[in-house]
This record gives structure tokens, sequence and C-alpha cells, in this order.
């Protein structure tokens, strides 16, 4: 069975076009086989909108070649990640400032 997380839908009324969540829906991101991030692009950008990944470095990489594009990187259980595109490795949005 695959592994999915929801991202709920945006109720607040004050979203922004940089936002993962919807303003119509919950998003839900299936992950593939083995994966325990994704990339997911802003709302705004319509269709699939994500790239799953079993590795820190595949989802640093994946976000690198998304370029300017807004995105979250999340993992299984929705924790959000920087990255450190020269380390290629995450840091929780949590721990950002400590």
């Amino acid at each position: 069975m695959a592994t999915t997380y929801t991202i709920p839908m945006n109720t607040s009324g004050n979203a922004s076009i940089h936002d993962i969540a919807s303003q119509d829906q919950d998003r839900v991101i299936t992950f593939a086989k083995d994966c325990r991030f994704a990339v997911v692009d802003a709302d705004y950008y319509g269709g699939k909108g994500y790239t799953t990944h079993k590795t820190e470095a595949a989802a640093v990489k994946a976000a690198v070649a998304n370029g300017p594009v807004s995105f979250d990187i999340i993992d299984i259980v929705g924790n959000t990640y920087e990255f450190d595109k020269y380390a290629l490795t995450l840091i929780n949005k949590e721990d950002v400032g400590k």
C-alpha cells in the first residue's frame, strides 16, 4: 500500500500563490515505494505538482533543479524542510534559527 500525506486545504482566506496548499481542496501526496520525501510545487502551478524521493540528497537535487519555482520539501509525516544545496542535506524548518 502506498504511503500518502494530505496537505489540508487552505481556508484562511489569505493564501499566496507560493502556498503548496490548495484553496479548493486537500492535496494528497502519494509517495512512491520506499520514498520518504516530496518536493511539492506551489498549488498555483497546477497539475500533479510534486515528485517523491528516497533520500535527502535526491530531494535536494530535485529542488535545485526546480529553479525559481515556489515549492516546499516535505516528508511522509508532513514536516517541512529547507535545504543546504552544497551539503545536499535538509534542515527541518522548525529548527531554523535555533
